[in-house]
């Protein structure tokens, strides 16, 4: 359900023609200019305007524009996926190399990256709060209408089983003889941190529970799923110092050795392996 409170001049007044030529050009074929306040600041607009300018240089705009002009939701999942591509190249060295690659029984995942002689096949997944409410509540929920967080507000979320559905929605594309990445967008009511991570990947089960995480191993735990070398989690913000990229890369230390992750890559970010309590 479209929520229609919102003018097409509120929801657009941070987009500039000439300073965010293509951000202004996807406004004006967009389903989601009435359902929010997106950009929400000149700040995001220049952030959006750039994550733009990559895939344009990269000659992907027709991949994307049709999904960027949807409903708010497809559009935010779109962004995730060109912020990662971003990030990956130029924050991490890991240029693309293929988009949309060949992954296990026809499927694709997101990018290739790395080299021709060490690649790393990525699949991303993203949610977010606007798929808490629309599994909790239907796609019809006046709350997707509201703001992500209400004074007060008291919710009932489990980050750890948000990581562990990533996992396994995501496993059946993961290749055997390249190494794997997952990455999961943080965009959650409750973040995804290394607590949260560490409950979901590397927790073993424990006692007789028939709820909760100690149900069963965490999914790096045990060979389950041994062609993912890895997850990362990503978060993007704005900050007084600008903008910011938080990322945590959590290794799968059952993973079979032609899917691990090199050493070499993601430098500089926090890198975990095992539980730590």
């Amino acid at each position: 359900m479209k929520a229609t409170h919102y003018s097409h001049h509120r929801a657009a007044n941070y987009i500039d023609r000439s300073r965010h030529p293509l951000l202004y050009g996807i406004s004006q074929e967009a389903d989601w200019i009435s359902e929010d306040e997106f950009p929400a600041a000149p700040e995001w607009a220049d952030v959006h305007e750039a994550w733009l300018r990559f895939i344009d240089s990269k000659g992907q705009t027709t991949r994307f524009v049709s999904r960027l002009t949807k409903s708010a939701y497809q559009r935010d999942r779109t962004f995730a996926e060109i912020a990662f591509g971003y990030f990956l190249e130029t924050k991490c060295s890991l240029p693309i190399i293929e988009w949309e690659p060949h992954g296990e029984a026809r499927t694709r995942g997101e990018f290739m990256v790395g080299s021709l002689n060490e690649r790393i096949f990525v699949e991303v997944k993203t949610g977010g709060w606007e798929k808490d409410i629309k599994e909790a509540e239907g796609k019809s929920s006046p709350r997707l209408s509201q703001p992500k967080y209400i004074h007060a507000e008291a919710r009932s979320v489990a980050p750890w089983a948000v990581i562990r559905n990533a996992v396994s929605n995501a496993y059946r594309k993961f290749l055997e003889s390249t190494p794997t990445l997952l990455i999961i967008k943080d965009d959650y009511f409750i973040c995804l941190d290394k607590f949260n991570a560490d409950l979901a990947l590397y927790c073993p089960a424990r006692g007789q529970h028939t709820s909760g995480y100690l149900v069963e191993n965490g999914h790096f735990a045990d060979k389950r799923y041994e062609r993912l070398g890895g997850v990362g989690i990503l978060n993007v913000g704005l900050s007084v110092q600008g903008l910011r990229y938080r990322f945590s890369l959590y290794d799968n230390p059952n993973a079979v050795d032609p899917v691990k992750l090199p050493q070499a890559v993601f430098k500089g970010y926090p890198r975990y392996n095992s539980f730590s309590p």
